[in-house]
């Protein structure tokens, strides 16, 4: 059997992933549009889209002081106003060019009104020296990729898991829909059920009652085609598996034997949700 437990066991819940360009609610729950932030009208259910945000600039971008607004090094200095203060432009841009020479960047330097320090083209950092360059790590950032993220030499690529495909913007995964094939659900453990929606919420459907306390953990296995379980009751717990084909139900349900009695078990969260595709 594909699943495998070793007991105590002890299932943490992940954190929300919001897609590149949302904002994550301060309820820790909610992702919105990045655009949507201070326009006046709060869209989180806690309205934390609304107040001041810490604005973080991509690598080699730097913040317009007062402003969301994040342009990069190469406008510094470049003549041309970027920042409606003229941040990015002034007298410094002359007076420290001097500096920069000095500095012996590798790449190149900028100059601020705080200073001047080296840059590196896209896709790299700076290294310990302050001047040197070096691979900067893009899948080490949160949040890069909405599943897979490889990181290569001056770059990096995202990838999905099985069943889903990338979306044109190259960072966010959408679940497949082929030709033929039925939409995809989401399967949601619940208190006293297993069920099936759309994932709009739409066509509710219950795939099986549960005499017991309800489920502790659900999983998918889309290339067995197949659903697990976990429920207790007061004296014990159980491990169940399935084939699901079909949208309709389940068939060939068994238990599946474990070394030891799941009672007592540790359930990550309720009413616990899965998504899963090609059924």
């Amino acid at each position: 059997m594909f699943l495998k437990l070793k007991l105590p066991l002890i299932l943490i819940i992940p954190p929300i992933l919001c897609d590149v360009g949302e904002f994550l609610c301060g309820d820790q729950l909610t992702c919105v549009s990045e655009s949507w932030l201070c326009d006046g009208e709060p869209d989180c259910p806690d309205g934390s889209d609304e107040v001041e945000v810490i604005v973080r600039c991509p690598l080699n971008h730097i913040q317009c002081i007062g402003t969301r607004k994040c342009i990069h090094f190469n406008k510094l200095c470049n003549g041309v106003k970027d920042c409606d203060d003229g941040f990015d432009e002034g007298v410094h841009c002359r007076e420290l060019l001097s500096a920069c020479h000095e500095l012996h960047c590798r790449y190149g330097c900028i100059m601020t009104r705080n200073g001047t320090f080296c840059f590196c083209a896209d896709g790299f950092e700076v290294g310990e020296d302050g001047r040197s360059c070096r691979d900067h790590d893009e899948c080490a950032m949160y949040g890069t990729c909405s599943q897979t993220c490889m990181n290569t030499y001056g770059s990096y690529r995202c990838s999905c898991t099985d069943g889903y495909s990338l979306q044109p913007n190259r960072h966010s995964c959408i679940a497949k829909h082929e030709t033929g094939e039925n939409p995809a659900a989401l399967l949601i453990g619940g208190s006293d059920n297993i069920i099936i929606t759309a994932l709009n919420g739409s066509r509710l459907q219950t795939l099986k009652q549960l005499d017991s306390n309800g489920t502790h953990g659900l999983d998918f296995n889309h290339k067995e085609e197949s659903v697990c379980w976990v429920t207790s009751s007061e004296s014990s717990g159980q491990l169940r598996c399935a084939r699901m084909r079909k949208a309709s139900g389940f068939t060939k349900e068994q238990e599946v034997k474990t070394v030891r009695n799941l009672h007592g078990m540790i359930p990550f969260k309720q009413d616990a949700e899965f998504e899963f595709h090609g059924i």
